[in-house]
């Protein structure tokens, strides 16, 4: 009688833990991402917090209005990778947890704002995301902090007579006039003197006609420890390069067109907005609207506008027939190089860089 006693119990034991099987559910409880603000083309880490289950035991299924997963070997799992479109908008994202046909599911959405921004908060800043440097002994230092005025890249150029770089392909999407590009960047500790800081947005070659004089470059110098009273301490022009002669132009005041003319007459000169010390951060911000007209500003407030490039591009489309518009390639900023091996080398900082293509200016 005990034993059919013990026997009952094991069977009831049994049924009991068969039903609570049966009755195990799932629940995606929390749906988080990496930012709140994205860029265009920009991998964005999502993943989903579960109850019920096990990594091993839940597979899940990952849409979105817009955008793109990178790739299939993260689809069933519960982290993927989000591409974000190349256009402005807000998109969904949802994860679709499955336990043997019981499913839960939890949406999120995705803001993409701009072509491309960073304010330089992450810690993955330079792990194959767009920035490099070139000319840098030492890796860039991040200085991260919750508020976006305070985190910043810090690059020492500690390269003998060689411009250390920072740089970031633009190869996410097409930029194509019109765009509007601000950076806000500074010095601190040192600075090697009567030297300038370096700005620039470079373009590709044309793809078709190759031999086609194309603009290459535009390029924005400023001497921050310069006194604008006895030195000039500017220079703003654009480059241009055609690839079957090898012959590489600069602006300069009366230039007969092709060759590229002025933005700002004269191209060098002297202006006391552009002196800054030790920790002292600068926004240089330039555009070119959809009516090819470039503009420049200096912490927030106008400084040129000049139709210099609206001139090029006009005699260019005219002349050389399938001639092709600007499209962006490459942002790069340069500090300079020691002078000599003892000297210490120039501590520059990055705060951000902003850049827009839907025509509103960014200063």
């Amino acid at each position: 009688m005990k034993k059919l006693y013990h026997t009952g119990i094991f069977m009831i034991l049994c049924i009991v833990a068969v039903s609570c099987k049966k009755e195990e559910k799932v629940e995606i409880v929390t749906l988080s991402k990496a930012g709140e603000e994205f860029y265009f083309g920009e991998k964005v880490k999502v993943w989903a917090g579960t109850q019920g289950g096990n990594n091993t035991t839940v597979s899940y299924k990952w849409t979105a209005t817009g955008g793109t997963f990178d790739g299939w070997r993260t689809q069933n799992l519960f982290e993927n990778l989000w591409i974000a479109p190349v256009k402005a908008g807000e998109y969904t994202v949802t994860a679709k947890a499955d336990l043997d046909g019981k499913t839960s599911e939890r949406s999120t959405t995705m803001r993409v704002t701009k072509y491309f921004f960073d304010e330089f908060q992450s810690r993955f800043t330079f792990d194959g995301n767009g920035w490099s440097t070139s000319d840098v002994v030492d890796a860039p230092v991040k200085v991260i902090n919750a508020d976006p005025l305070k985190s910043t890249i810090e690059i020492t150029a500690n390269t003998v007579n060689k411009t250390a770089i920072i740089k970031r392909d633009l190869n996410l999407a097409e930029l194509k006039i019109p765009f509007s590009l601000s950076t806000r960047l500074g010095w601190k500790s040192f600075f090697r003197a009567d030297q300038p800081i370096i700005v620039s947005i470079f373009f590709q070659q044309p793809r078709t006609h190759t031999d086609y004089p194309f603009m290459r470059e535009i390029r924005w110098e400023y001497w921050p420890t310069v006194d604008p009273a006895t030195k000039d301490n500017f220079q703003l022009r654009y480059e241009t390069f055609t690839p079957s002669s090898g012959i590489s132009k600069f602006s300069v005041a009366g230039a007969v067109l092709p060759a590229p003319q002025t933005l700002i007459n004269p191209i060098k000169g002297r202006n006391p907005i552009f002196r800054s010390g030790d920790g002292v951060e600068k926004t240089l911000a330039f555009a070119i609207d959809a009516n090819n007209i470039f503009t420049a500003y200096v912490d927030g407030n106008l400084w040129v506008t000049s139709d210099g490039i609206k001139k090029w591009l006009d005699y260019c489309k005219a002349n050389y027939p399938g001639f092709e518009d600007p499209v962006g390639l490459r942002f790069q900023i340069a500090y300079p190089g020691k002078a000599n091996t003892t000297e210490k080398g120039t501590l520059g900082v990055i705060n951000s860089l902003y850049i827009n293509n839907d025509g509103t200016i960014v200063k």
